[in-house]
């Protein structure tokens, strides 16, 4: 009786200890599959067998690390470096190592991989990933105490979920509207494995594409994109073509085995069951992907196709001669041996943002860097790191600045979101000046398709202007037959009498199709230069805000505010001088009676109808300059396109690049770090295009050109 009793323990025992084998097999493969939350359930839930096995305690710290439970991961690696019963896995300080990584705990980081080293053997292949990982504590030491400018904030619960979020991609039309891509549960199609069968066991979701909007000052209200979109396959949002006329995506079962389609936003019944399949020579069976489409002839994308440094690797094409010519890598100045990757080009079409996870010049794992690209050295600059907090230990990539040069949109994997990739709001104190560039436009409005078409430059600080591949632009001059509107201190509203002239200027801006109306502040009083000009912008916006509730478009009216100079004003008097701009294009022969009297003093009095003539910009803020600067030097003026959200702050007015320069440079040893010269022609406001267009006329504009 006593030997069957045993023999009933003994079974027992076995099964039990058969049943705890088997719970950790089953979490073992769930771990290498990275369904880390389905082991930490199965490990959760044998806690005998945690409690006895050190591999399973082990796999259960790294569970929680991956699911960004860090102070759980630490306690369970702490008490197994502590067991002096059993010898601790290596791993355990690598581990550590990055728990103390993840938390920007660079010094503490730096001590437990150098504890993971002394544990390995000469020649393992571990040891160079974890030089590089300390090298990357020692850019984070010297980067965690820098001033930022730069405030970062997860985008919230309503956008980002426990699963994976990445990708986003600004709406072109919507300021308040973002796209994106995202792999999680409830995506069409269920779990599936990498042939695409249906696999609920250990298959993944694929990843489907998303759009969310703003509302009541929060993002939320995500909606899935049309179902003819998303699919049981990957489906992933690339980029949209200017204009927002085309959406590029990505579908396919794995990252090199699909193909990149194009959707024309066709509704309802046009609707076909599959997209247009993009021509171009980016091909995923290469390793080509995240492709920025900057224009209809210029695409920035990754790749490890053959000819690179290694990893993932930079390229473009252009579209030329009727077809997308042979990719380009953008060489050593941008890539290493290690990965590149989500290109996003500034509206200057020189400065360029990306990914990157270079020991070099990373915090972490992939950082946000950028680059820019001189022409006339025709090199890129070495990459700056933008810094924590845009930067993480973690993978920070998909970066795009808004088109406001205030606000950028990315997704990282660190550790303090809500599951493995979330997105992010990066927010700037200061105007990012890269995102200056001039759009291109025709008269309508449409997208422009071939090279001979005539453009439309449109100044953000002024007129619109014809362009010609044959013949440069020649602006005239402003003229106006409107009296000025006069403000008693600071007005909230208008009188009748300015209503009444801001009547006559609307019936001429809808009769005269095309013109540009331009409203110059002057504004009086005791208070220093800055808080002058802003109040005298502001008053102009009043006139701007009667102007749109006539249907004028904002795009018709540029508003600037400028010292008063010889003007005759009362103290605390504001004035507001109203003249136009015609484009080249202007019909000729067209009679203009009401606005022929001439450009009044004041406006000329500014010196903005010479041929040429460059100021330095120090700032371009949501609001009003702050400090004494601008009382010090001569010509400050205040800029706003009323499309926008930024002021733009302008000192100087030099006839010569050289003095410019000068005044700039004593500009950035005040301060003003940003500061950067902006040239006008005929009294416009210039890019870099517009002045090699000029080039000819005015032979100083090659030295603002080589810059």
């Amino acid at each position: 009786m006593r030997n069957l009793w045993l023999i009933s323990i003994f079974c027992l025992s076995a099964l039990l200890s058969n049943a705890q084998s088997d719970k950790l097999q089953q979490a073992k493969e769930f771990f290498f599959h990275h369904q880390y939350e389905e082991a930490l359930a199965v490990l959760k839930g044998a806690k005998e067998l945690v409690k006895t096995d050190q591999e399973a305690k082990f796999l259960l710290a790294i569970c929680y690390f991956h699911l960004n439970d860090l102070n759980q991961s630490s306690i369970l690696l702490k008490e197994l470096v502590k067991d002096d019963s059993k010898p601790a896995y290596p791993e355990c300080w690598l581990y550590l190592a990055k728990v103390n990584h993840a938390m920007h705990q660079f010094e503490p980081a730096i001590k437990h991989y150098k504890d993971y080293l002394r544990r390995m053997p000469v020649g393992h292949p571990n040891r160079s990933m974890v030089w590089d990982a300390i090298k990357r504590c020692a850019i984070g030491i010297k980067l965690q105490y820098l001033q930022a400018g730069v405030v970062v904030e997860n985008m919230g619960s309503q956008v980002n979920t426990a699963d994976d979020e990445f990708a986003p991609i600004i709406s072109p039309s919507y300021s308040g509207k973002l796209y994106f891509s995202s792999i999680r549960p409830g995506n069409i199609g269920d779990k599936r494995n990498d042939k695409g069968q249906i696999d609920e066991h250990l298959g993944e979701f694929r990843s489907d594409m998303f759009s969310c909007e703003v509302t009541q000052g929060q993002w939320g209200k995500v909606e899935s994109m049309h179902y003819l979109l998303n699919s049981p396959q990957h489906d992933v949002l690339l980029d949209f073509a200017p204009g927002g006329a085309i959406l590029f995506y990505f579908k396919g079962n794995t990252p090199e085995s699909g193909q990149i389609l194009m959707d024309t936003f066709k509704r309802g019944d046009d609707r076909v069951l599959k997209s247009d399949v993009f021509s171009g020579p980016i091909n995923p069976a290469l390793g080509d992907g995240t492709p920025h489409f900057v224009n209809d002839t210029l695409i920035y994308f990754s790749s490890r196709r053959p000819g690179g440094y290694g990893g993932l690797d930079l390229w473009k094409t252009t579209f030329s001669k009727g077809q997308w010519q042979t990719p380009q890598n953008l060489g050593s100045g941008i890539n290493t041996a290690y990965d590149e990757t989500t290109p996003f080009m500034a509206r200057d079409g020189r400065t360029l943002y990306y990914s990157t996870n270079n020991s070099a010049c990373s915090v972490g794992g992939l950082d946000v860097v950028k680059s820019v690209y001189n022409e006339a050295s025709k090199r890129w600059t070495d990459p700056s790191n933008l810094g924590i907090p845009i930067n993480s230990a973690g993978d920070d990539a998909f970066f795009r600045v808004s088109k406001d040069g205030f606000t950028a949109y990315f997704s990282s994997s660190r550790k303090d979101g809500y599951g493995k990739r979330d997105l992010y709001i990066a927010y700037f104190s200061e105007f990012l000046p890269e995102m200056e560039l001039i759009l291109s436009y025709n008269p309508q409005g449409s997208p422009i398709k071939k090279e001979s078409s005539p453009v439309i430059q449109k100044d953000l600080a002024g007129a619109p202007v014809a362009v010609n591949s044959n013949t440069p632009p020649v602006t005239v001059p402003a003229v106006s037959g409107f009296p000025p509107i006069y403000f008693q201190g600071t007005d909230a509203v208008l009188d009748e009498k300015a209503k009444a002239i801001l009547d006559k200027v609307v019936a001429s801006l809808k009769k005269h199709e095309g013109l540009i109306l331009v409203i110059t502040a002057f504004q009086t009083g005791t208070d220093n230069a800055a808080n002058r000009l802003f109040k005298g912008i502001q008053q102009a916006e009043l006139a701007v805000t009667y102007l749109n509730s006539k249907g004028i478009d904002q795009k018709q009216v540029f508003l600037r505010s400028a010292n008063a100079g010889q003007v005759e004003l009362k103290s605390g008097e504001c004035a507001l001088e109203l003249s136009f701009f015609k484009p080249e294009d202007f019909p000729e022969g067209v009679s203009l009676p009401d606005l022929e009297q001439g450009i009044s003093a004041a406006v000329n009095d500014l010196k903005w109808h010479k041929n040429l003539m460059y100021k330095v910009q120090v700032a371009s803020l949501s609001g009003a300059f702050k400090g004494e600067l601008l009382d010090e030097y001569e010509a400050a003026m205040v800029e706003k396109n009323p499309t926008l959200p930024y002021y733009r702050y302008t000192l100087g007015a030099f006839s010569t690049y050289a003095e410019a320069e000068t005044f700039r440079e004593k500009m950035v040893k005040a301060g003003q770090r940003s500061a950067f010269i902006v040239p006008y022609i005929y009294g416009i406001r210039a890019d870099k295009m517009m002045a090699r267009r000029h080039i000819l006329q005015f032979p100083d504009l090659k030295n603002y050109d080589q810059q």
